[in-house]
């Protein structure tokens, strides 16, 4: 890898380009394809991604350029080049310097087991998932897939800058099929999980089989206009992570589009939120954003009150501010003003107990798809799997019908918290509680 940044680079200095980035990923797949309880298919794949940015600076601004490639012929690259440079000639924004070398957290976002042996890794758990597929007695896998990614990400600028990180995650997708009387059901989970750890693949795959055969005899839900629900953590991360990411982005802030001010109560005393970007398990954790600059552990929101703001390098200078380290790179190699990973700090009592204190609510585990808006925080979606919950306990599989709510309401009508927290993509969640949100069949 180094051979290939070092030749990228001799091109970019060739062209007499005196500031620009490269960020590169280098990554490492392996499947397992299921098809019912048999191995379809097994491979394995190496992918190679570089990003270029150059900077052209003019009066009162930067010009910035940025342009993707995959191929290391010398005249490709030089192609690449020459386009990413037209770019930063054409396309104007605000001041803007790369980041220097600074002093970086000593974490480690991959497993050395996995690094180590990363086919054996998946076949171990290729062979537990087939076991555990193959023993189960009232439901049946139609389709599942298993992937480890390993990824070395490098990140080197003009400013004289020269990472490099090495990521391991999970990607589970399966589909769990259940049938009565010529009545079908299936539960479909799809889940990107850091550590092997938190995998708990036969926990996991009950908890499908579970869902699967409760939604046989699955009622259409009960409508309440002011409804108490429980969101378990993965539908809790729809919900929260689009709309608190956007109204505590410094971007947000410079645009007067954040409902958020700084020292003011904006949520329930309960909640206490974190963008954690060196949380150990998290899905984006490591030692540096997508520019380079630290992550860091920060309190967003402490008891309710809105009491720090998330910043890239962008809009950290624009608002004479020192970047938190949320400048997160996206697929296609551009910046984004957002969370890491989301956490929220655990409450004083248990799943077990929240439902036992609720006389009539709902527990929602998935819905089909929770986009809120991100301004508003409004959003509707179709229950797809559920309980309702009568006299502190939980009662008819409930699925269809329609919850809707607000995000920025939501935040200040929490009921509980739980003990328990999951991982879910790049956040590490609870069980909460909320009132006051809309049911309808």
């Amino acid at each position: 890898m180094k051979n290939k940044l070092d030749m990228i680079e001799r091109i970019i200095k060739s062209k007499n380009v005196s500031e620009y980035e490269i960020y590169s990923t280098e990554s490492r797949i392996y499947e397992t394809e299921f098809l019912k309880t048999r191995v379809g298919s097994e491979r394995q794949v190496n992918d190679f991604d570089y990003f270029i940015r150059i900077l052209n600076q003019i009066d009162g601004g930067t010009g910035i350029g940025i342009v993707k490639g995959n191929q290391l012929e010398e005249n490709k690259i030089e192609e690449t080049v020459d386009d990413c440079i037209k770019l930063s000639q054409i396309n104007e924004d605000s001041k803007y310097i790369l980041p220097s070398p600074q002093s970086y957290p000593k974490i480690q976002p991959s497993s050395k087991d996995v690094l180590d042996n990363p086919l054996k890794v998946i076949t171990d758990l290729s062979e537990m998932i087939k076991s555990k597929i193959s023993n189960l007695e009232k439901t049946q896998s139609t389709f599942g897939r298993l992937r480890l990614h390993i990824d070395d990400i490098y990140l080197l600028n003009s400013s004289g800058l020269d990472l490099a990180s090495t990521k391991s995650y999970f990607y589970l997708e399966f589909a769990i099929k259940a049938e009565r009387e010529k009545k079908l059901s299936e539960f479909w989970d799809v889940e990107y999980i850091s550590r092997l750890s938190d995998l708990d693949l036969i926990n996991r795959i009950e908890q499908w089989s579970e869902y699967a055969l409760a939604n046989l005899n699955a009622k259409e839900p009960i409508s309440n206009k002011k409804a108490t629900v429980i969101f378990s953590p993965g539908l809790l991360k729809d919900a929260f992570a689009p709309v608190i990411g956007f109204h505590s982005s410094g971007k947000a802030y410079h645009d007067n589009q954040s409902f958020f001010k700084e020292s003011q109560e904006i949520a329930d005393s309960k909640l206490s939120i974190l963008d954690n970007g060196l949380l150990d398990g998290g899905l984006k954790t490591n030692p540096w954003d997508g520019e380079g600059n630290p992550h860091q552990k920060i309190k967003m929101i402490d008891k309710g009150i809105f009491i720090n703001r998330l910043f890239d390098q962008k809009y950290a200078i624009l608002e004479n501010r020192k970047s938190t380290g949320n400048g997160i790179r996206t697929p296609s190699g551009t910046i984004e003003n957002t969370i890491s990973n989301l956490e929220i700090e655990a409450g004083d009592t248990s799943l077990k107990e929240m439902i036992s204190n609720i006389n009539e609510g709902y527990l929602i585990e998935k819905c089909s798809w929770l986009n809120p808006d991100k301004y508003s925080g409004s959003f509707g979606t179709e229950i797809r799997n559920g309980y309702y919950i009568k006299n502190g306990k939980l009662d008819t599989a409930i699925k269809g019908g329609n919850l809707s709510g607000n995000v920025l309401e939501m935040i200040k009508n929490c009921v509980f918290i739980s003990k328990e927290r999951k991982f879910s993509g790049n956040s590490y969640l609870p069980y909460i509680a909320f009132s006051n949100l809309d049911i309808s069949s």
